[in-house]
């Protein structure tokens, strides 16, 4: 537990780098699609479909990569799901087809899925106490810089590369990554006997299930919101793509300081977990009807940085919170409630798009993503004793308050 201890710094480095790279490589088709719905002769529902198929395996991965993660350590995993994004990127970026594409998404959502939950797992291996609050927060922040990243980055880039060459970009980033990781990231030790899943304890549990609606809430509608924001820029507002990237990104950029945020007001007990949920599931329900009626650049301006906030404020506590209701096996538990925001991922946005091709707008879809958000606000409030923090299996050595 000591040697561990002393590398959490150094973990915490390598777990952000990972949330970044696998997250980039997760939305880096969402500003794509007014370029692929064109080269590719495809409907917008069908562009939808993209982040449907990479989130079908993310999503799927979640629960069984959480044991994996309990049982083997999470390092291992992360250096097999470098290597399925990095070479599934690639090959997209040799392809023309549709179907191709979208075969291809759906196999490269099982190394993100496998990320995510891995880096989820990787922070308490390393941290305990009142940091586990902030270190989780810190690598939640790093994910959607990542996704906010290529909603900014690629619009500026597609002019000068072409759309093959972004997923080569987006791949090779995970491939650079993979070598760092084997070679340098600390190692996670494996179980010492196989650790019995408590599924009772998992699916019986009233607060994971609370948990994992506030997940679909926030993170599920959140990356559903980035994978349209800047189309919907583009087409409501009339913005060119460059200047719709550069707003369009603000939405998931702001995780990465409002993500360690909600750690922070944790850690200090400034609100409950309960409160903290239920506040900032219902601002995303004001924030995402306040994006689909804005009809000028200022409005969704404020809209667009409203909800980024309120979008990255559970994360920390979701996660910690399913830690601790579920101690024996930690990592399945955080999986699950992390399927839940993938199919919110898998879901939404082929709704979205199915409902601009219907009305012309996005106002009907935001309403959606609002209705959905409210709902978890007030579910949310049947939260209970969801402030504790586990007792760590071995007592750690000194750490802060």
């Amino acid at each position: 537990m000591e040697e561990l201890w002393a590398q959490r710094w150094k973990a915490l480095w390598f777990v952000t780098a990972l949330g970044f790279v696998f997250s980039a490589n997760y939305t880096n088709h969402g500003p794509l699609i007014p370029t692929l719905v064109k080269q590719l002769e495809i409907t917008f529902a069908m562009a939808g479909f993209l982040t449907t198929a990479i989130f079908l395996t993310h999503g799927a991965l979640q629960i069984p990569g959480g044991a994996l993660a309990d049982k083997f350590g999470a390092k291992k995993l992360v250096n097999f799901a470098l290597l399925i994004i990095a070479a599934g990127n690639f090959i997209i970026g040799f392809s023309n087809s549709y179907y191709a594409i979208l075969v291809l998404k759906f196999i490269i959502g099982i190394g993100t899925g496998t990320c995510f939950i891995a880096g989820a797992r990787y922070v308490p291996t390393f941290f305990l106490g009142k940091e586990i609050q902030r270190a989780q927060g810190v690598y939640g922040g790093s994910i959607l810089l990542g996704s906010g990243f290529v909603i900014y980055g690629i619009p500026q880039l597609l002019p000068l590369v072409g759309w093959h060459n972004i997923f080569m970009i987006t791949g090779g980033m995970a491939a650079v990554l993979l070598v760092l990781w084997y070679f340098l990231a600390p190692e996670t030790p494996r179980a010492a006997i196989t650790p019995k899943i408590n599924w009772s304890g998992v699916i019986g549990s009233r607060n994971i299930w609370l948990l994992s609606l506030a997940q679909l809430a926030s993170f599920g509608e959140i990356i559903a919101c980035g994978v349209w924001v800047n189309t919907l820029l583009i087409k409501s507002i009339h913005l060119p793509p460059k200047t719709a990237g550069i707003i369009g990104s603000i939405v998931l950029l702001l995780g990465i300081f409002s993500r360690p945020l909600g750690g922070f007001i944790l850690d200090h007990k400034v609100m409950t977990t309960k409160k903290l949920l239920a506040a900032a599931c219902a601002g995303l329900a004001v924030g995402f009807l306040w994006m689909g009626l804005s009809a000028s650049m200022g409005m969704a301006i404020l809209a667009i940085i409203f909800t980024g906030i309120m979008a990255g404020l559970p994360f920390a506590g979701i996660f910690n919170a399913a830690r601790d209701n579920c101690p024996d096996c930690p990592g399945v538990a955080m999986g699950f409630v992390n399927t839940w925001g993938a199919i919110g991922v898998m879901v939404f946005p082929p709704i979205i798009g199915r409902l601009v091709d219907l009305t012309g707008t996005f106002i009907s879809g935001f309403v959606v993503l609002g209705a959905v958000a409210l709902i978890a606000a007030f579910g949310c409030l049947g939260l209970s004793h969801a402030d504790t923090y586990m007792i760590p299996e071995t007592e750690p050595i000194e750490q802060p308050d």
